[in-house]
């Protein structure tokens, strides 16, 4: 279910002005910037399953049964908004091998039930994020060097991905970060109408921005849109993504050559 992209409201601040024209860096979040599988996973299963007030947060994760993350796993590679989370409580998750059956899973859910999730799964993560701050926090871990890399990329950084605003923005200002990305596009699943935005919005030539997604299907929406795109192989991706990529000609970007794309712009 496409929900339309959010971004934060205004202008460009100062510091976006200052590289207008230069370049723009826009990444993935989950898979890119933070791993966050277990929070992904606690809210999937919240989204479907009742929310005991009275139990804290370190309670709820473990009354999540160890079977249901494994299927979570196996459909995190495969899924792009968080609509597609429902998918792990089918059954036969566990069993998925390629996009394909992924998707014919995902169709076959009546959309009333997608719409009761994802608003249950929401519920979930803005509670645990505003009752249970330091625990829901704790369930982010930024990958090695993003820190630093946001802080020095010298051109507009933006996020662009399917989480939500407002948890995009917590975990930024707790590590932070506020101010090293210009913009947040959440719930976004039209990335490739998203990073047009952002470099018309900047004055910036599609061809001078750089989007980065562990998510290949992403990776070629947004490069067909005339962005180079690249594609993070510290993510989440599956064999079938691999060899597809291998027979498209894209070449994966490993997390110790992420900082060498500051040198493109």
């Amino acid at each position: 279910m496409d929900r339309p992209t959010r971004a934060r409201a205004g202008e460009p601040g100062p510091e976006v002005g200052r590289e207008q024209g230069r370049g723009l860096l826009a990444l993935d979040f989950d898979g890119v910037v933070c791993d966050a599988l277990d929070e992904c996973a606690l809210i999937t299963w919240l989204g479907e399953q009742p929310y005991d007030p009275a139990l804290p947060g370190p309670g709820q994760l473990a009354r999540v049964p160890g079977e249901f993350t494994e299927r979570f796993r196996k459909v995190r590679d495969y899924a792009r908004v968080l609509d597609h989370f429902l998918v792990a409580h089918h059954p036969a998750a566990g069993a998925i091998g390629s996009q394909a059956e992924f998707d014919r899973l995902y169709a076959a859910l009546p959309q009333p039930r997608v719409r009761r999730f994802v608003a249950g799964a929401s519920a979930a993560r803005d509670r645990l994020r505003e009752k249970e701050p330091e625990f829901w926090l704790g369930l982010h871990t930024l990958y090695p060097g993003i820190p630093g890399l946001l802080r020095r990329a010298g051109v507009p950084v933006v996020i662009v991905t399917a989480k939500d605003e407002s948890s995009v923005r917590a975990i930024l200002a707790h590590h932070g970060l506020e101010a090293a990305v210009a913009e947040v596009y959440g719930e976004c699943a039209a990335k490739p109408e998203a990073v047009r935005e952002a470099c018309a919005r900047r004055g910036v030539p599609l061809e001078a921005a750089t989007f980065v997604d562990d998510n290949l299907t992403n990776v070629r929406g947004v490069s067909a849109a005339g962005v180079r795109a690249r594609w993070a192989l510290w993510g989440y991706q599956t064999p079938e993504h691999r060899a597809e990529a291998a027979e498209f000609g894209i070449t994966g970007l490993e997390l110790t050559g992420l900082a060498g794309l500051l040198s493109t712009f």
